[in-house]
């Protein structure tokens, strides 16, 4: 098996286990708020610790990433996320789920955030997409495998089998050293950090990997060695492309977030209270979309490299808007299944291409920090969709609930249209060197696209 495709297991793996436990939190709040007597606003505030756990660990992450390598922050926030849910299964008391489940936040999003720029680096330009698809699969996975276990385990077992269910996560312990010891660190990082001899080092040993399945092409090497005139983090920040760089990602994908949680997590209630559908059926249909959602990953491994990445998410947007109208104004059985099952994968697309595009417009000293900033933004999304969602769906229902969320997905993707770059088969230094020199006004200056750098 080609080596890309190991890591992107591996990967793959990792993200699976770290969405698993959020999904599992979501489908078993319930049962956790019947068997702990504890009340739905202190539920609330412990879902919100997770969140507020994913803020600070996108940002502290990536500045940690930045400075002393993306491997080591993926090995030690898939430590902290695992241990973290562990602590959630054995814990008996609600300021220690609340503790538990802040700490599972920072892990998570720390491991996550480095976890996609590590694929953007790492990584074929040519097929950035298709790897970071098949990475997702893992997100896909975790999102049927919660889905089932939600319909047809946790009804049946008895007091403690959400926490039985916590305790899969704990497997993040076992993938660790797998990381630690199966990826290297990103080439990009130590010829940014000067550690030119060890980057060498990395790709001599990739290359004679490699070479076993046949010969290499000749890399083509630019006069410029990589090396030289690197800006320091300070630069970067006052260098006013990237600025808006980090801008319209921020806003842009915290309206993703705002759109896709809004529609998301409170269907279940529009489809109860709006639709008057038996709470089993309304569970049935969304185990239906759950599934559905499991074509995306290989939809986008297919297209995804094949479109520039910023009209994909435009194009991709409308499409979700225009099923959302349609959803908002269903109302059979099956239409709402098929429409919804729609959705999920327009929306996932979405998702997908923001995850491919986000570390691509940044440059290496500030790709994790930068990354970590705009992650950051889509969980404030994530957090304000909660508040929204319950007022659209006490206004309006199903149909208010859908509507806004269409308009809020066409209006954030037009600035990412308007003023992101295009990174799609291009190489990274490629797109930093374009932003770089536009920045400040003038050309910028022609970087290596060596062996470590392709």
């Amino acid at each position: 098996m080609p080596l890309h495709y190991v890591w992107a297991a591996l990967l793959a793996l990792n993200m699976m286990l770290e969405y698993y436990d959020n999904a599992i939190f979501a489908y078993a709040s319930p049962t956790i708020k019947a068997h702990t007597g504890m009340s739905t606003e202190q539920i609330g505030f412990i879902s919100s610790a997770f969140y507020v756990g994913m803020v600070i660990g996108a940002l502290v992450g990536g500045w940690l990433s930045d400075r002393w390598g993306r491997r080591p922050v993926l090995v030690w926030g898939t430590v902290m996320y695992s241990l973290g849910v562990v602590a959630t299964a054995f814990v008996p008391g609600y300021e220690l789920i609340l503790t538990s489940r802040f700490v599972t936040g920072l892990g998570v999003q720390a491991a996550t955030s480095v976890l996609l720029v590590y694929v953007s680096e790492m990584f074929p330009s040519g097929a950035r997409g298709r790897f970071l698809s098949v990475v997702t699969m893992g997100l896909t996975a975790a999102a049927v495998l919660a889905a089932a276990l939600a319909m047809f385990y946790l009804p049946t077992g008895g007091p403690d089998t959400w926490r039985h269910l916590f305790l899969a996560g704990g497997i993040g312990l076992l993938i660790a050293p797998l990381v630690h010891f199966c990826l290297p660190e990103s080439v990009r990082w130590c010829v940014t950090r000067g550690q030119v001899d060890r980057a060498e080092q990395i790709v001599s040993r990739l290359e004679a990997r490699a070479l076993r399945q046949g010969p290499l092409a000749t890399p083509q090497v630019s006069a410029v060695p990589y090396f030289a005139a690197q800006p320091t983090l300070r630069d970067l920040f006052k260098n006013r492309s990237v600025l808006r760089n980090l801008v319209v990602l921020f806003v842009s994908y915290f309206g993703v977030y705002l759109a896709y949680y809004t529609w998301a997590n409170w269907s279940i209630y529009a489809l109860v209270y709006d639709l008057k559908y038996a709470q089993k059926d309304a569970y049935f249909i969304l185990f239906i979309w759950t599934v559905v959602y499991g074509a995306m990953p290989f939809l986008a491994m297919r297209f995804l490299d094949r479109w520039e990445r910023k009209n994909t998410i435009l194009f991709m947007s409308v499409f979700a808007a225009l099923t959302l109208v349609l959803l908002g104004i269903s109302s059979g059985y099956w239409a709402v299944a098929i429409i919804g099952g729609a959705l999920t994968v327009f929306a996932g697309f979405v998702l997908n291409a923001y995850y491919t595009y986000i570390p691509e417009t940044m440059p290496t000293q500030l790709r994790a920090l930068g990354n970590g900033i705009v992650m950051s933004g889509a969980r404030v999304g994530g957090a304000v969709s909660g508040v929204m969602g319950a007022a659209l769906v006490s206004a309006g229902g199903l149909k208010y609930l859908t509507w806004t969320a269409a308009l809020i997905y066409i209006v954030f993707a037009i600035p990412v249209l308007l003023f992101g770059p295009r990174t799609t088969n291009r190489s990274l230094e490629a797109v930093a060197d374009e932003e770089l020199g536009r920045g400040q006004g003038e050309a910028a200056p022609a970087l290596a696209s060596s062996r470590a750098t392709a």
